[in-house]
C-alpha cells in the first residue's frame, strides 16, 4: 500500500511539475494555473506536491515582475488585455496563499510544515519583490500577522509548526516585524490553553536571537550589525540596508508579555512551565520593569517539583539584580533536593543554580553542613552521572567552608551509620541536625561499583585535605556525545601521514605484527 501511495505521489508531481513548467513558458497554457489551484479541493492529506508548485510558479512571477501593477492616482483602470491578465494573475496569487494558510491546520503533519514553509518562502519572494513599487526596505507585514493569525487561532497544538517557524527567526527583519504584528493581534482578555500554548511558543521562536539590552549599541556593535553580518530574509541587490531596531524590538516583547500576563497561565502546569521557560531564558533581561514577575514567580516556587525549579532561576535573577528578598529562600532550596528529583530533565539546572545560591562564604555553617549532608545521602541512590554531579556541589562546599572539615568521617562501620543524628526527613535545613552528623556517606562511595563515582568520593575526600580550585559540574557523557555529534568539521582526518604512493609509508609498524596473505 505504501509502495502504491509512493507511485501515485510521483506521478502526481510529475504532472504538477509539467504543468508548472508550460504555464511559465507560454501564456497560451494560463488554465494550467487554475487547475493546479482546483487540484487542492480533491487532495485531502497530501498537499506537499501542490503545495511546491505554488512556491514555484508565484516565486518565478514575483521575480520576473509579472505582477506588478502600475496604478495612477486619479486616473481610470486599465482595461488592456495585459492590465486584465496582470489582475487574474494577483487575484491567482492570493488564492494560493489562502490555500497554502489553510494547510498549514490540515493534512498530514509533513503537508503542514510544507505549508508553513512555502507561506513564508513566498513572504520572503514578495519582500525581495514588491507587487508595488517602493522606494525604502520593504517587508510585508500583512503575510506575517496571516501566518501568526493561523498559528495561534487554532483548536491543535501547533509546536510542530512553530518550531519549523524557527529558522526563519534567525533572521533579524522577521523577528523585529514578528514581534511588532505579534504584539498588535495578541491582545485578548480570554485566552484558551492552547491558544496561551501557541502564544507562548511563538514568542520564544522569536526572542531565540540575542538582542542586545543597551539603548546605544557600540562601535563594534554597530560592525556587527551591517548588512554583510546581519542576517536579513527579505535582502536583495539594489535595496538599502535594513533598520534593526533593538528598542522596538525590547518594548514590543514587553507588551507581548504583559498581554500574557492577563491570562491565568498558572492554572494549566504545561502552560505555566512554557511561560516560566520563557521568562527565565528569554524575557528577564528585557523586561523593562521584572520585578512585576515577582509574584508569578514566588506561587510557582512554592507550587514544587520541576516548577519550583524553573521558578528558582527567575528568583535568583531577581535577588542579585532587583535586590527583590524572599523569606526562606534557602529552605525551599533545600526541600528541592529529594529523591524525585532525579526524575525531572531540569536536575542539572537545579545542581547549577544550588551552586551560586551556596557561592557565599558568609553563609551560616549549619545552612551549608545541612546541604553537604543531604547532597551526600542523595548521591548514594542516585545514578552514577548524578552522584557525580552531586559530589563536586559537596567538594565545592567543603572547599569554601574548611570549618566543614571535621565532619568527614574515618570509619563508616554499621555502628557510625546508626548512630546518625541527620533527620532526612526535615524540610528545614536548620532542624535537620546535620552539624552533629558526620560525611560517611563519603566513604562509603569510596567504594561504589562504578569507577566514575569511587574516583570523584575520593578526590572529595582529597580536597577535604588540601585546598584546591571549587570543582566544576561538568555534563554528563551523553551530553558530551550529542554536542560532538552536533559539531560540523570541515575536514576529517583519516590518517597520520598523508598517502604519497601505494607503498606503505616511512615507520610503517603494523608488518611487525601481521602478515598479509
Amino acid at each position: 500500500m505504501a509502495a502504491v501511495q509512493q507511485n501515485y505521489t510521483k506521478m502526481i508531481s510529475a504532472q504538477l511539475r509539467m504543468k508548472s513548467n508550460e504555464f511559465l513558458n507560454s501564456r497560451k497554457h494560463a488554465n494550467n494555473l487554475a487547475d493546479i489551484l482546483q487540484m487542492f479541493e480533491a487532495e485531502t492529506e497530501n498537499y506537499t506536491p501542490l503545495l511546491l508548485t505554488i512556491e514555484v510558479i508565484f516565486t518565478e512571477l514575483l521575480k520576473r515582475g509579472d505582477l506588478v501593477q502600475h496604478i495612477v492616482p486619479l486616473k481610470p483602470a486599465d482595461t488592456s488585455p495585459e492590465a486584465e491578465y496582470k489582475r487574474w494573475l494577483n487575484e491567482c496569487y492570493e488564492a494560493a496563499i489562502s490555500r497554502a494558510l489553510q494547510c498549514i491546520k490540515c493534512g498530514r503533519t509533513s503537508s503542514r510544515l510544507q505549508a508553513l514553509v512555502t507561506a513564508c518562502k513566498l513572504l520572503q519572494a514578495e519582500g525581495k519583490y514588491p507587487l508595488e513599487p517602493t522606494t525604502g526596505y520593504y517587508f510585508p507585514s500583512v503575510r506575517l500577522k496571516n501566518i501568526f493569525t493561523v498559528l495561534l487561532d487554532s483548536e491543535i497544538s501547533m509546536s510542530a509548526q512553530i518550531a519549523r517557524f524557527q529558522e526563519f527567526t534567525e533572521y533579524r527583519d522577521v523577528q523585529q516585524f514578528g514581534l511588532k504584528v505579534l504584539s498588535a493581534i495578541a491582545y485578548r482578555k480570554s485566552a484558551t490553553h492552547m491558544y496561551m500554548q501557541n502564544f507562548l511558543e511563538l514568542l520564544d521562536k522569536l526572542l531565540a536571537s540575542e538582542i542586545s539590552t543597551e539603548n546605544k549599541p557600540k562601535a563594534k556593535d554597530r560592525d556587527n550589525d551591517t548588512e554583510k553580518d546581519m542576517k536579513v530574509l527579505c535582502a536583495a541587490d539594489g535595496k538599502p540596508q535594513f533598520p534593526f531596531n533593538p528598542q522596538m524590538c525590547r518594548r514590543c516583547a514587553n507588551r507581548c508579555w504583559s498581554f500574557a500576563c492577563l491570562w491565568p497561565l498558572c492554572e494549566d502546569p504545561r502552560t505555566q512551565r512554557r511561560a516560566l521557560l520563557l521568562l527565565v531564558e528569554r524575557l528577564m533581561p528585557l523586561l523593562s520593569k521584572p520585578h512585576l514577575a515577582t509574584d508569578m514567580l514566588c506561587d510557582s516556587l512554592d507550587a514544587g517539583g520541576p516548577i519550583s525549579m524553573l521558578a528558582l532561576q527567575g528568583v535568583l535573577e531577581l535577588v542579585r539584580r532587583h535586590n527583590i528578598e524572599y523569606p526562606d529562600l534557602y529552605d525551599r532550596l533545600y526541600a528541592m533536593f529529594e529523591p524525585e528529583m532525579f526524575a525531572t530533565r531540569y536536575k542539572k539546572r537545579l545542581l547549577h543554580l544550588a551552586d551560586i545560591f551556596l557561592s557565599s562564604t558568609h553563609l551560616p555553617e549549619g545552612l551549608v553542613a545541612a546541604f553537604a549532608k543531604r547532597l551526600s545521602r542523595l548521591a548514594l541512590v542516585a545514578a552514577p552521572e548524578d552522584a557525580g554531579a552531586l559530589l563536586a556541589l559537596v567538594a565545592n562546599l567543603l572547599l569554601r567552608h574548611p570549618a566543614l572539615k571535621r565532619m568527614i568521617c574515618c570509619d563508616d562501620s554499621p555502628a557510625v551509620m546508626s548512630n546518625d543524628p541527620y533527620v532526612m526527613e526535615e524540610s528545614h535545613a536548620a532542624r535537620a541536625r546535620a552539624l552533629g552528623s558526620s560525611l560517611w556517606e563519603l566513604r562509603a562511595l569510596r567504594r561504589h561499583w562504578e569507577p566514575a563515582v569511587s574516583r570523584a568520593a575520593a578526590l572529595v575526600l582529597r580536597a577535604a585535605d588540601q585546598r584546591q580550585p571549587p570543582a566544576l559540574l561538568a555534563p554528563d557523557q551523553d551530553q558530551l556525545f550529542d554536542a560532538e555529534l552536533k559539531k560540523r568539521f570541515k575536514a576529517i582526518e583519516m590518517n597520520f601521514i598523508r598517502p604519497q604512493s601505494m607503498a606503505l609509508p616511512a615507520g610503517e609498524r603494523l608488518l611487525q605484527y601481521w602478515e598479509f596473505a
